[in-house]
């Protein structure tokens, strides 16, 4: 099947980080990346889920005559457990991706790939207690810098030997590969932090990355 479908890049880094037969992905929308993924022969098979009817038949038309199925239902409440080896959750708030995760813990597949649109550090922390490796984690330009976090089951160890507050507020990964859009966005949210007001929570945040940015600059040889 001759591939078609183009991919804005977060959706192009959760894509490349998808494996297994069967993929499930949570609110689609137009179905763009499982489109993808099924054109690419990356997996065999696609599970949406969509949880209103105007995105249920967005996706349903988008995935007319390839191997997928578009549910209606909310987040994991649509799958069985066992049912599928990778899911996505993408283009949506760290907080809501959460709830997503821990509504049906038992259905969760041995690999997620999670592209919050904002601060992924819940993430991190839910992924740390509950049992996933952080395997690979990216940062994205787009309309914001975007993190996508891959994780699978199993003993995580990408926290060790750095300061693990620093690493889950900004990703253990990035600050390894002292990446350059982590610098960027870093500066970014410190210039923004000196023009707000000086309460205790901006300053306590202030530090925060303050802390990381000289922990970038104690690091690089």
């Amino acid at each position: 099947m001759p591939g078609s479908t183009r991919l804005e890049p977060r959706l192009l880094a959760v894509a490349q980080e998808v494996t297994g037969p069967v993929h499930a992905d949570i609110g689609a929308d137009h179905a763009r990346l499982p489109r993808y993924l099924l054109e690419k022969g990356q997996v065999k098979r696609v599970i949406v889920v969509e949880k209103h009817p105007g995105p249920y038949a967005n996706a349903q038309r988008a995935l007319a005559g390839l191997p997928a199925e578009v549910r209606l239902g909310d987040g994991l409440s649509a799958l069985r457990p066992g049912e599928v080896h990778s899911l996505s959750l993408s283009g949506m708030g760290a907080r809501l991706i959460l709830r997503i995760l821990q509504g049906h813990p038992t259905r969760l597949p041995p690999r997620l790939v999670l592209q919050p649109n904002d601060s992924a550090e819940p993430l991190r922390r839910w992924a740390l207690q509950a049992g996933f490796a952080l395997v690979r984690e990216q940062m994205v330009e787009g309309f914001w810098r975007y993190n996508v976090l891959t994780l699978e089951k199993g003993h995580c160890t990408a926290y060790e030997g750095l300061p693990l507050e620093l690493a889950l507020a900004f990703g253990p990964l990035l600050l390894r590969q002292k990446h350059p859009l982590l610098r960027a966005e870093l500066a970014a949210q410190l210039e923004r932090l000196r023009r707000l007001p000086r309460v205790e929570r901006v300053q306590r945040e202030q530090a925060r990355v303050e802390a990381a940015l000289a922990w970038l600059e104690a690091s690089t040889p």
